[in-house]
């Protein structure tokens, strides 16, 4: 159960990297941004037409960060213990994951997306992401359309279409400095990263198809920027018990 959630949390901010990642002012702790998300999720194949919507609730101040969602549930990430928390609501339980431990399996991941040159190294091509002539009103914002190059897309691993606004007011180093807290300093992360810094603005909407039949589509729906987040949504309630031991930091409770 432990290894299916860390693979979880791995494909969940991968396809997060995909589909948009704000952040706060990494300067002020407890200062930062509030954001929900329509996130859909479904499947192309006609024995498996399952659609499913559900909102994204997040909570972004400095170092914290915290998701609500159906599944895994809520997830608070602590950067400055270097650990991830995933609180089953229902039990009353929760995991405890360093951060260490989850870059290692997601630099493995990552590499998915890259393509090995003659030694075997990963690289990622400079046009693995394209911007087009497209352009769409999403909500209020008025986006421009990237793509991941039609030549290097295969069955195997996702592709994505994103939909960049330059007025939402997140710069995209801001989430993808985020996220590199998250993956890690690797090689694998920064050439991704680069490939998606070279677009200005943030994306409003991303849908990323595959592999196989899967699908999902994020569109952001709401952003606001908070000056009094309650350091409370970022600590494991009283009550939670830990699911399994783990060494690492100690778990962040209420009083």
């Amino acid at each position: 159960m432990r290894q299916k959630r860390k693979n979880h949390i791995i494909q969940y901010a991968l396809f997060t990297l995909l589909g948009g990642f704000a952040a706060g002012n990494l300067a002020q702790a407890l200062e930062g941004y509030y954001t929900e998300e329509e996130v859909r999720t479904y499947n192309t194949s006609s024995e498996r037409n399952r659609d499913n919507a559900y909102t994204r609730k997040s909570w972004y101040a400095g170092d914290r960060m915290r998701k609500e969602e159906p599944w895994p549930g809520i997830t608070i990430a602590r950067f400055d213990l270097e650990a991830i928390y995933v609180l089953s609501q229902q039990w009353k339980t929760y995991n405890e994951f360093k951060t260490d431990d989850l870059a290692q399996t997601s630099a493995e991941m990552l590499q998915t997306l890259g393509f090995k040159d003659q030694n075997g190294k990963v690289t990622y091509p400079e046009d693995l992401y394209l911007r087009t002539e497209a352009t769409k009103m999403i909500g209020a914002w008025q986006c421009y359309q990237v793509i991941t190059n039609p030549k290097y897309r295969r069955p195997e691993t996702p592709y994505a279409i994103f939909w960049y606004c330059k007025d939402v007011g997140f710069p995209s180093s801001v989430y993808i400095e985020q996220l590199r807290q998250l993956f890690g300093n690797s090689p694998e992360t920064n050439g991704l990263f680069d490939r998606l810094l070279k677009f200005e603005g943030y994306p409003v909407r991303t849908e990323t198809h595959g592999p196989g039949d899967s699908n999902i589509i994020t569109s952001l729906i709401k952003i606001e920027k908070r000056k009094n987040i309650d350091p409370a949504l970022f600590e494991i309630p009283s009550g939670y018990k830990l699911e399994s031991e783990q060494s690492g930091p100690g778990p962040i409770r209420n009083p």
